[in-house]
């Protein structure tokens, strides 16, 4: 049983990067070999993971800061569904050099969503979180990933519909990077991330332990 301690009022948001991939002038890594490709073109993030066994991520730095309160949304859009196994979807939450980050991620058959905390090379998952009770989603069409930190916790979203929530210590120290995850075998593209910034206020309310002892 959750319990709620409290709940936050929103004052004020900005958004700090809006992303639309009309070109490149933030810069986005463009690479194209035998392993992988990334490309922007048509307003759209083209990445297409070829390798054998390595996963790939294509990040950009942000203003976010340490404790700040924001949201991070992304659509996703896997172009190869039928017979595709691996998970698509964003990562957040680390720096240039940091050996652990974040992923919220989305299986290729659109049934399990992964939420972890993990090293690059994947010796070592601190926190993982695996949820299959999910609504019918239409892989033909964008996913819309979304992640909003308030307060001590982050929420989960993919379509509008939340599928995970956890305590701030369930995940890597702060890094002000966020990016795009893709595993072997997959193409995915990408016409929109943005993330903002958050102002909001904690309002203290009666919990429901409280409530049953009065």
């Amino acid at each position: 049983m959750f319990i709620i301690t409290n709940l936050y009022q929103v004052n004020s948001w900005k958004s700090l990067m809006r992303e639309e991939f009309k070109n490149n002038h933030r810069d986005w890594e463009e690479v194209e070999k035998d392993t992988e490709t990334a490309v922007i073109r048509d307003g759209h993030y083209f990445m297409k993971n070829s390798s054998p066994s390595n996963w790939n991520f294509y990040k950009m730095k942000t203003a976010l800061k340490k404790n700040q309160d924001f949201i991070i949304e992304a659509n996703v859009q896997l172009e190869n569904h039928e017979d595709c196994f691996g998970h698509v979807g964003i990562v957040w939450g680390f720096d240039e050099n940091n050996e652990y980050l974040n992923r919220f991620t989305l299986s290729a058959d659109g049934k399990r969503v992964l939420v972890m905390h993990f090293e690059k090379d994947h010796r070592r998952i601190c926190h993982r979180f695996q949820n299959r009770q999910l609504p019918k989603i239409n892989r033909k069409e964008p996913v819309r990933f979304s992640i909003i930190r308030m307060g001590d916790y982050f929420y989960f979203f993919i379509n509008k519909i939340a599928v995970y929530t956890a305590h701030e210590s369930m995940f890597a120290e702060y890094g002000s990077y966020v990016g795009y995850y893709i595993e072997p075998g997959l193409k995915m593209k990408s016409n929109y991330m943005e993330v903002k910034k958050i102002s909001a206020d904690t309002m203290d309310v009666t919990t429901g332990m409280q409530q049953l002892m009065n």
